[in-house]
């Protein structure tokens, strides 16, 4: 991961010296608020996020967050029994399936504008506010027992919840279905700060096209546990790299176009 967003910084900065040189001559226009979505990878899952800007001043907007996420444990690790290999592979010791609600405010800062055509313009942000985890339990289909009959092997199967003390890989027949479990649900409440930077590339002022990257701080009111044979967490890191795509919302037209209709008219 560390490594790819290296890579996205390098092609994007070098972008920057090769786009500047060709002046824009299409109508440029003057821009309030903004409304964009964001689909990423994190180094811990995925995201998507909504985000509207209000506009302060020439160069900084106050930013307006909401995001939804899916976090894994990095030991998280795909399995199957052996035996039964035509069954649903499964993570084995996963104790929840971790998602998170944020929602918060920030700011949001151009560092590098849009001077010439096919330029970059950097945008830096952070947004500081509620995050909510929603856990839910993870179930299995254990193979309690089995029995052969004529030749022909008969299981007796439960859904259970991992059990550390009891369950190994070869008593798993296979996961569950996700719904299982969905009402026993439970939510820790806490705190989140976001930071990044975009990369925007769009090529009319009326659109959002940027490349961004960034960094997570989720800090929970009481430790998470995701699987049983790891330790809980209170808080979690992640880096992500995404996509942001939306619409900025247009207030005039140059203003030399209103000067020059007006000097016709005294002509």
């Amino acid at each position: 991961m560390f490594n790819f967003i290296l890579f996205i910084f390098a092609v994007l900065f070098s972008s920057i010296v090769m786009a500047q040189g060709e002046l824009n001559t299409e109508t440029r226009v003057v821009t309030t608020n903004e409304h964009s979505f964001l689909l990423a990878a994190n180094s811990n899952g995925a995201m998507f996020s909504f985000q509207r800007g209000k506009r302060l001043d020439g160069f900084r907007k106050r930013t307006f967050d909401i995001d939804f996420a899916y976090i894994k444990h990095p030991k998280e690790v795909r399995s199957q029994n052996v035996y039964y290999q035509n069954q649903k592979k499964f993570v084995f010791g996963k104790l929840n399936s971790m998602f998170t609600f944020r929602s918060g405010i920030g700011k949001q800062r151009e560092i590098f504008s849009i001077y010439d055509k096919g330029g970059i313009a950097i945008r830096y942000h952070y947004e500081l506010g509620a995050t909510m985890a929603i856990l839910k339990p993870i179930y299995y289909e254990v193979v309690d027992s089995s029995k052969i009959v004529d030749n022909i092997e008969y299981l007796y199967i439960s859904q259970k919840q991992f059990d550390y003390n009891i369950h190994q890989v070869s008593d798993i027949y296979s996961r569950a279905s996700f719904f299982k479990g969905i009402d026993e649900i439970s939510l820790v409440p806490g705190l989140f700060f976001k930071t990044g930077i975009s990369f925007v590339f769009s090529e009319k002022q009326e659109s959002i096209n940027a490349i961004e990257v960034g960094t997570i701080i989720d800090l929970y009111s009481k430790p998470i546990q995701i699987m049983a044979t790891e330790k809980k967490d209170q808080y979690f890191i992640s880096l992500y790299v995404g996509y942001r795509f939306g619409k900025i919302k247009v207030k005039n037209r140059n203003p030399n176009q209103i000067i020059e209709k007006e000097d016709e008219e005294t002509d």
